[in-house]
């Protein structure tokens, strides 16, 4: 338990001390893009952004994960609609598509919209670059499933990638490997159950069980 405690309080401290100076870093580099003319220069400027970004996004989740570790999130269940929440992760993944749906689901919006952005976000890394979301009732319960076109997930490893700090061998991303570990957390904290479906060569999918609205 005082493991735990530390590790929050240290994951806390990392994020928060490393916010400010990063949030500082990338203003820095759109004022410097805004007066860069040269293509050659632009070119690095770009990728110096998208690595400040990919920085950005590990803060991100160190904070998200303290914040959890430490019991800091509450859930407010209501009827969330899949239509909306679909749109709402699409208009910020460009490389992600959905089907239509008119399903509703018993729900906090905000936690399971960050479920489903860590879900696509998995996809983009590791599963081709490309999300399909989809939903269908089973059961009484609702099926979230986000679906992707990647190398595929071995049967031994289907439990271990939703722990903290887990990347698989092969990775080619920079990622920590807390993604995943997050969606689950959040999952448990309003009841959900997440689950994949994968095996090499067949790309994977991820399923979001949750209560019909």
């Amino acid at each position: 338990m005082d493991s735990d405690g530390s590790k929050t309080r240290f994951l806390t401290a990392i994020g928060h001390d490393m916010r400010q100076p990063l949030h500082a870093l990338l203003l820095y580099l759109s004022a410097l893009e805004r007066r860069v003319e040269d293509g050659e220069a632009r070119e690095v400027l770009g990728k110096a952004d998208r690595a400040a970004q990919a920085l950005a996004g590990m803060i991100e989740g160190l904070i998200q994960l303290a914040r959890l570790d430490a019991g800091k999130v509450e859930p407010e269940l209501e009827r969330v609609s899949l239509k909306a929440l679909f749109d709402d992760v699409i208009a910020s993944a460009p490389h992600a598509a959905a089907d239509a749906t008119e399903l509703y689901v018993h729900s906090d919006p905000v936690l399971l919209e960050t479920i489903m952005q860590h879900l696509v976000a998995n996809a983009a890394k590791h599963g081709g670059g490309d999300a399909h979301l989809s939903a269908e009732e089973n059961n009484g319960a609702v099926e979230i499933k986000v679906r992707d076109n990647g190398p595929g997930i071995a049967p031994e490893d289907h439990e271990r990638i939703f722990a903290e700090f887990v990347r698989l061998e092969g990775a080619t991303n920079n990622g920590l490997g807390v993604g995943l570990a997050i969606a689950t957390k959040l999952a448990s904290l309003m009841d959900h159950k997440i689950e994949v479906r994968s095996a090499p060569g067949q790309g994977a999918t991820f399923i979001v069980r949750a209560k019909r609205a």
